[in-house]
């Protein structure tokens, strides 16, 4: 009875004086209650963007995939444009001349001047052809075919050799004739010129078609460097030929012969 009747007390005093044991019971956690809570907080919020992380790394990768096909598909339509732009360009230059002409998309270029395409024998390609860029200036001639490739050798190529005329900047002189050779690297110069023609740097050079593999007239080069001997009968001088490494599309004459 005695247990009984303390058990009773100790409920009354509960029950009037709960709230403030129970306030003082706060009072004395909630600094640490807090500091619990932020901590948890801080280690839900690092959890969760860690747990986010690999979906924002796949989301990036979709989207630079998006990107570069984006961007692959912009160069398709680019090199499209271009390559419309280039076949008017040349057909332009050469309708005159009445020559049939085959775009051709460079595909590489070798270290000893030889340049290839993605046009070959099934295409109607043959050795010899001439080949020019869309301004009509030449680049070479076909030197080997395959059934969808070909190469193309470069005038600055060291077996090449070229007849041309060179029209100086004074209209009222003659031509004068002389032989363009190739160094190698993209480099050729003019030789067999008589040492008593006047050259001058800017001289345009033309093909001359003496030798019946390039037809007339076709863009070769201009002088930037005039060099004399009188020990030699002939003269020389540097070229800067309109060769360009960076081109993307080349055209084949098909028809001359």
């Amino acid at each position: 009875m005695v247990g009984a009747l303390a058990l009773f007390v100790l409920i009354l005093i509960l029950n009037f004086f709960g709230s403030g044991i129970k306030n003082g019971f706060y009072a004395a956690s909630s600094p640490m209650q807090r500091t619990f809570w932020m901590a948890g907080g801080s280690c839900s919020g690092f959890l969760t963007s860690f747990a986010n992380a690999g979906s924002l790394s796949k989301q990036n990768q979709n989207l630079q995939g998006q990107v570069q096909q984006l961007q692959s598909q912009l160069t398709a339509m680019q090199e499209v444009i271009n390559g419309n732009q280039a076949q008017s360009t040349v057909s332009m230059a050469c309708q005159n001349n009445g020559f049939k002409l085959l775009m051709a998309g460079v595909v590489g270029l070798s270290d000893q001047d030889i340049m290839s395409i993605n046009k070959g024998s099934a295409d109607g390609i043959k050795v010899n052809m001439p080949v020019i860029n869309q301004q009509g200036a030449l680049y070479g001639k076909i030197s080997k075919v395959y059934k969808n490739f070909s190469n193309v050798m470069l005038i600055s190529n060291k077996s090449s050799v070229i007849s041309v005329k060179i029209s100086q900047s004074d209209v009222a002189k003659p031509e004068i004739d002389g032989v363009v050779k190739g160094l190698g690297n993209q480099r050729i110069f003019l030789d067999l010129v008589p040492i008593d023609d006047t050259l001058n740097q800017g001289d345009l050079l033309v093909t001359s078609a003496l030798e019946n593999v390039f037809p007339k007239d076709l863009l070769v080069g201009t002088i930037t460097k005039v060099q004399k001997n009188d020990q030699n009968p002939h003269q020389t001088a540097q070229i800067k030929p309109f060769l360009s490494s960076s081109i993307d599309n080349l055209f084949v004459i098909t028809n001359y012969k």
